[in-house]
């Protein structure tokens, strides 16, 4: 052999050493890889609908349009299948604090929460405080985009002076009212007087 079929043997050599490297380091990997994403896949396929993502310690916050504050926490949550921006909160604490620096507090056993518009179902045990007006009832509903709650289901209201027994309130952030119903039109709101005589 002469001097320039070793140079071109050599070349051959190194050409398909490159090419060996690069499919072994490259090509073979990508495929490993495809057959373990699909892998991934059928199992993911193959789950039942009722699979749940647990995670614990929640906290989300968000800031309306004018500046208002909404904060909601919970010891554990879960996201369901059904819907990827509901989570259901256990053990729940809420917080809005409003823009003139009033803050009302919320807390209940469970929240449906909906982290794309904010929108919260509190469940069981509801309770909601703000300044000295205390409600609790089973159920409240609150749209932090229309600053808008709705408590419903054993609804009892308080503050310094009364207690009223209803079965809606309507409560608006934005005006700070409040509007009690009753399911059935004949009956009516249950008002009780508190009297303090200093000892209280």
């Amino acid at each position: 052999m002469d001097k320039k079929g070793l140079i071109q043997y050599a070349i051959l050599l190194v050409v398909l050493f490159l090419i060996s490297y690069i499919y072994f380091n490259y090509f073979r990997v990508s495929v490993e890889e495809i057959k373990n994403t699909n892998n991934i896949k059928k199992i993911e396929k193959s789950l039942p609908k009722t699979s749940k993502d647990l995670i614990s310690d929640l906290v989300y916050s968000s800031v309306d349009r004018k500046g208002n504050k909404y904060k909601i926490e919970s010891k554990e949550g879960e996201i369901t299948s059904e819907d990827k921006n509901v989570i259901i909160m256990n053990n729940v604490t809420a917080e809005i604090s409003l823009i003139n620096g009033e803050k009302i507090y919320i807390s209940s056993k469970k929240a449906k929460y909906n982290n794309e518009n904010f929108d919260t179902f509190f469940q069981g045990s509801v309770k909601m405080k703000y300044i000295y007006h205390s409600i609790d009832s089973e159920n409240l509903e609150l749209s932090f985009e229309n600053q808008q709650a709705k408590l419903y289901n054993q609804v009892v209201y308080k503050n310094r002076n009364s207690e009223l027994i209803a079965d809606i309130i309507f409560f608006d952030f934005l005006n700070m009212s409040t509007k009690f119903l009753m399911d059935d039109k004949n009956k009516n709101i249950l008002v009780k007087s508190v009297i303090n005589n200093g000892n209280n």
